[in-house]
């Protein structure tokens, strides 16, 4: 296990060498057994901040982040509200994989909030992906709800996604238990790293008639 300095010096130096992202401004706090990390500080945009969690969760030996990042928007992504949603609604009929039609959008002080129901988590991420990066933008909160049109097949489930998991060369399938509550999925175990954990729940949200899935997952080594 590293040491308290050594994780530190870790993940500075993580964080500058990631070049769309100005760490300047940016303070590391080493908690837990050396494997928890509070990012705090403030950055110039709210990609910076997604940029900041994203890079410290892709370090070996962290098992948290807990990311209280400001966004202090730079004078040029300053947008006034109206602006932001005009780009907003754009993005959003832009993107392929987002049913724009669907989704409604409120703008309140730089804060983006998505709401109305889609069929699959994949266009509720896709709407978040395709907003969170526009100027004047302070946070995105995504409030999109998941109504499939088709009912979970309760007793394929399990198997589904299990073999899902045993297809996957990166998912040990045998660490991982899936429970099932009508058309919510809960997973409980360990995995290895963040990645794992985001791509077994992306594997749940893969089944049709999935409304909810509950990632319980947490990371060991």
């Amino acid at each position: 296990m590293t040491n308290n300095g050594s994780m530190y010096t870790t993940v500075m130096d993580k964080l500058n060498f990631e070049p769309r992202l100005d760490a300047s401004n940016i303070t590391v706090s080493v908690q837990g057994n050396n494997d928890i990390i509070l990012l705090s500080g403030h950055v110039g945009s709210f990609g910076e901040k997604l940029l900041a969690e994203k890079a410290v969760k892709n370090l070996a030996n962290v098992r948290a982040v807990a990311n209280d990042i400001e966004v202090n928007l730079a004078a040029k992504y300053q947008k006034s509200d109206i602006e932001i949603a005009k780009d907003v609604t754009r993005s959003l009929k832009s993107s392929f994989f987002v049913p724009d039609e669907d989704i409604k959008v409120v703008v309140r002080d730089g804060v983006v909030t998505l709401s109305g129901s889609v069929e699959w988590n994949y266009e509720k991420n896709n709407a978040f992906n395709s907003v969170h990066n526009l100027f004047g933008v302070k946070l995105v909160i995504n409030n999109i709800t998941i109504k499939p049109s088709t009912k979970i097949d309760i007793n394929a489930v399990k198997d589904k996604i299990t073999k899902e998991f045993e297809r996957h060369a990166r998912i040990d399938a045998r660490r991982i238990k899936v429970e099932t509550t009508g058309s919510k999925i809960t997973l409980k175990g360990t995995v290895s790293n963040f990645d794992e954990i985001d791509e077994a729940g992306d594997a749940a949200w893969s089944i049709p008639g999935v409304e909810e899935v509950k990632n319980e997952l947490t990371v060991d080594w």
